[in-house]
């Protein structure tokens, strides 16, 4: 294999936080969202008991963002998935170092995974991120959800506040996660199971000096939700409930 060129960096977490910042600079609707994302804006992620290695990095754009996106990564040297992108340019594309070290996952618009995330309007503002609620939605959105998004999530919390506005973004606003989840029955019913899958984890392995009580900020975030308006959709799927499967199991695109 040949050498990553020169452009690109040699921690991914730097390069992700380069290219966070590429893209805020040309203006584009272009946010990092995953793994690396939370090791952007918690601290407690860093280090500890949470802490681990970043092997890809992901990235939403809207779709007048996503051509000059390409164009960032392809000058930096990032080499395209052509075959994944062709099937698939129109809600996802793929990107690698030509060394193989890691790769760039890149949705369009939206995130669906278990469940459907539009990020349409979502993804401006003055972060390199998406919004800490949004970050919040993706982790808890995967039905099988594991230890590695469930640590991710108690870091959040017990790293940021909530907020009852969206005008704060270093706290997580109450208003997207009702807006988002008072619509979708099944992205509701799966957010507040793994709410308790958090409980859970931050009972046994508590972060010491901790800025926030986790287990206060997942009843808040769950009286939220419970408060939240429900549309006429949700109230009719949630007479189905548990009847019909109520998300998805998508398998992991391979390249």
């Amino acid at each position: 294999m040949t050498g990553s060129p020169p452009g690109i960096l040699a921690d991914i977490r730097d390069e992700a936080a380069q290219l966070g910042a590429a893209a805020l600079e040309a203006g584009l609707a272009a946010r990092l969202f995953g793994g690396l994302a939370f090791w952007l804006r918690c601290p407690s992620v860093r280090e500890g008991r949470f802490a681990r290695s970043y092997d890809d990095m992901d990235f939403a754009v809207s779709k007048s963002a996503s051509q000059p996106f390409r164009a960032i990564l392809e000058e930096r040297g990032y080499l395209p998935d052509k075959f994944f992108n062709g099937l698939h340019g129109a809600t996802r594309l793929y990107y690698q170092v030509p060394d193989g070290r890691w790769s760039v996952d890149i949705v369009i618009d939206e995130l669906t995974m278990s469940h459907h995330l539009d990020l349409r309007g979502q993804l401006e503002g003055p972060q390199l991120t998406v919004s800490l609620a949004d970050l919040l939605l993706t982790k808890l959105q995967v039905w099988e959800i594991n230890r590695k998004d469930l640590g991710d999530t108690v870091c959040l919390l017990a790293d940021h506040g909530v907020a009852d506005s969206d005008s704060d973004a270093e706290r997580i606003s109450l208003p997207r996660v009702a807006a988002v989840l008072g619509n979708d029955w099944g992205f509701c019913h799966t957010m507040e199971r793994n709410l308790g899958q958090v409980l859970e984890l931050w009972a046994e392995e508590p972060l010491p000096g901790a800025a926030h009580d986790v287990a206060a900020q997942v009843r808040t975030i769950q009286a939220a939700i419970e408060a939240a308006p429900k549309s006429l959709a949700w109230r009719m799927r949630s007479r189905i409930g548990e009847r019909v499967k109520w998300y998805e199991t998508p398998e992991e695109a391979r390249h």
